[in-house]
């Protein structure tokens, strides 16, 4: 939810020098020049690297090289995670490239522990945090957070509250992303308590946000107000964007929560203006989202739409197959560095107890021998074992990429059927629309003759047919703004909220785009379709994208089942009647959806297969085999409810979705 700035090693060397240089450019490389000895030089260019971060948020890469390049001649283990630490911040928080800022501060990492510098063993797993929160992987947001927090320096430390801060920051952060305001409030109160005792600005600001952010979601709207006025008041001193960043993320959403829209709309615009001088496509994606949020509470559904398309194209860019899979290997290695440590671990100890048997039982040489072959066998098969097991994740991995591809376009598959559907409904209410604003254009003629001729009972009766036509325009519309935004739901990515939502409604909008839908697409296709809706069921709270494409994969299956046996039927010269039926009851306090046709059935010998992912029993090029795979995982993963199946082979099939109320 808040990505702060890379506050921990940027700023903390800055405040502990009391004054950073502040040269310019040229001033700078005139007294780089003259220094001849390599550490002096180290630290003049990370002081300059720290003043223009804290200044301008911009990191220049070409002194980070430099740094990189010093460190490798010195062979210092610490130079050379400071080093990695820098370009890791160059590419995760000035360029907004996650993936490799990640690369580079797990390379810093095991360099940072050799030498047994835990303060910047605690900046390197506080940045890694940062990143993996805007990644929204909340679960490594909290370990890695946690790892930072257990490296802190000493209390003795003038740089411990610096790293503690950091660390209570992070921690409110992340209950701030898991809408914990509990614990969220109680390490915002921390963060503002050691934010005193430090007295800088940089920090003030990143607290007072926590804080606004975690009294919001505590609903505690006076406390809230005070907060973010208290940014409000600082917010012209602060030149990093991600501060700014944060301010406007934590104050918009607090905005839009408590509907003061025009305010809202107001800091999203400055929001966007920063996304663009900044150039971050993360700061962009966080602005147009919160737009799209803006547009959605002011029911103005075009510009919704427009900001989701960009929201869309700015997720496309950040979170690529290439990204994902640099990701997973990125986590593999880490894992490998782990097995590789242990692994020189038990290497260590096997070789001391060679060595001691060699020594003090010298006249059991041969048994020596023996054991000292029988080692290296072990170590050799170890070596085949982690082969074979780095040849099995890859591949799992590939399989992984691959499956997250074809649940995709399964997603965009529904919405590609549904389209035709949408086109024939939509065109319904725009017809009565059409056709009583024509009737009321002739009746208001008719009035004014009416008026003319001073008959004012014929007027009063125009009138009233004037009204009651109005009203049917406007029930019309509604009914076309309603198929619009249930289209714009559908293609929506999920938020994994779940909404009070009308089931029955939901039902009957989908048996009616569905059936359209496969009728534009092939015009022989006919069936019957029936709805039984039990009206006692209420709103009932679940995920409506995700219910929606469970009902429509059932129902799309259904139709396509009776339309393939109404082929064989017709070929065969028999007589048959294609149906389907879809129906909701409440019983036990439970809601149960129920997708029945009168198709040739389940056979038996596949039943038991129906819901494994790729398993199909349409002709090639016609399904994937993850409908009814992603349904089965919506419904008892993401609801809790169940999902079984009736068949019997000739007969037809019902589906039926219990969902708990």
């Amino acid at each position: 939810m808040l990505k702060i700035v890379t506050a921990t090693f940027f700023c903390i060397a800055s405040a502990m020098n009391c004054q950073a240089q502040k040269t310019d450019t040229d001033s700078f490389r005139l007294k780089l020049s003259g220094i001849s000895e390599p550490l002096q030089k180290f630290n003049l260019i990370r002081t300059e690297l720290e003043h223009s971060n804290n200044t301008s948020n911009d990191v220049d890469s070409s002194l980070c090289i430099q740094l990189l390049t010093i460190a490798q001649h010195l062979k210092s283990d610490s130079l050379l995670a400071i080093s990695y630490n820098w370009i890791g911040a160059y590419f995760a928080f000035s360029k907004g490239d996650n993936i490799s800022g990640l690369e580079y501060f797990f390379k810093g990492i095991p360099l940072a522990e050799k030498a047994k510098d835990k303060r910047r063993v605690s900046s390197l797993y506080f940045d890694i945090s940062i990143v993996y929160a805007d990644l929204k992987n909340y679960k490594s947001e909290y370990d890695y957070t946690i790892k930072g927090g257990e490296n802190l320096p000493d209390q003795s430390s003038p740089l411990y509250n610096f790293m503690l801060i950091q660390y209570q920051n992070n921690l409110c952060g992340y209950y701030l992303d898991i809408n914990n305001a509990d614990s969220a409030l109680h390490y915002a109160r921390l963060g503002m308590e050691t934010s005193a005792k430090i007295g800088i600005g940089l920090y003030d600001m990143a607290s007072i946000c926590f804080t606004g952010a975690a009294f919001a979601l505590a609903n505690d709207t006076a406390n809230a107000d005070s907060a973010f006025t208290k940014a409000l008041n600082i917010l012209p001193n602060v030149k990093l964007s991600s501060l700014r960043t944060l301010f406007y993320d934590s104050y918009i959403k607090y905005l839009i929560q408590c509907s003061r829209l025009e305010q809202a709309k107001a800091m999203c615009h400055q929001f966007i203006d920063l996304g663009n001088t900044s150039g971050s496509n993360a700061i962009r994606l966080k602005a147009v989202v919160h737009m799209q949020q803006l547009f959605d509470a002011l029911h103005q559904t075009d510009s919704a739409y427009y900001y989701s398309r960009q929201e869309s194209k700015i997720n496309a860019a950040i979170f690529s197959e290439g990204n994902i899979n640099r990701l997973q290997a990125l986590s593999f290695r880490e894992r490998l560095r782990n097995i590789e440590e242990m692994e020189e671990q038990t290497a260590y100890k096997n070789q001391m107890k060679e060595y001691i048997l060699a020594v003090g039982l010298s006249f059991f040489i041969v048994i020596g021998i023996f054991l000292y072959r029988n080692n290296r066998q072990k170590h050799h098969a170890n070596i085949l074992l982690l082969e074979q097991k780095q040849k099995v994740e890859e591949t799992l991995s590939e399989l992984k990429s691959t499956q997250d591809q074809l649940i995709q376009s399964e997603k965009m598959a529904s919405l590609g059927e549904l389209t035709a559907g949408i086109a024939h409904e939509i065109q319904n209410p725009l017809n009565f629309v059409n056709n009583f604003s024509e009737v009321n254009k002739e009746l208001l003629a008719e009035m004014n003759e009416e008026i003319t001729k001073g008959n004012w009972e014929e007027v009063k009766a125009i009138a009233k047919d004037i009204t009651g036509n109005e009203e049917k325009i406007n029930h019309h519309g509604k009914r076309a703004d309603a198929i619009v935004k249930g289209m714009l739901q559908h293609s929506r990515t999920s938020s994994g909220a779940k909404e009070p939502t009308d089931i029955n409604a939901l039902c009957d909008e989908y048996v009616r785009l569905s059936y359209h839908g496969l009728r534009a697409k092939d015009k022989s296709f006919n069936a019957k379709f029936e709805t039984s809706f039990d009206n006692s069921i209420a709103k009932i709270n679940v995920m409506p994208q995700e219910i929606g494409r469970v009902i429509l994969n059932l129902i799309n299956n259904a139709f396509f089942a009776v339309n393939e046996k109404a082929k064989n039927a017709k070929q065969n010269a028999g007589s048959y009647e294609p149906a389907v039926t879809v129906s909701t009851k409440k019983e036990n306090g439970k809601v149960m959806i129920s997708v029945a046709d009168n198709g040739n059935g389940i056979p038996e010998n596949i039943i038991n297969k129906i819901f494994q992912p790729f398993f199909t029993t349409k002709p090639t090029g016609q399904g994937t085999g993850l409908g009814l795979s992603l349904s089965y995982d919506i419904i008892t993963k993401g609801h809790g409810g169940t999902l079984k199946v009736e068949t019997k082979e000739g007969d037809g099939t019902k589906f039926i979705i219990i969902l708990p109320v």
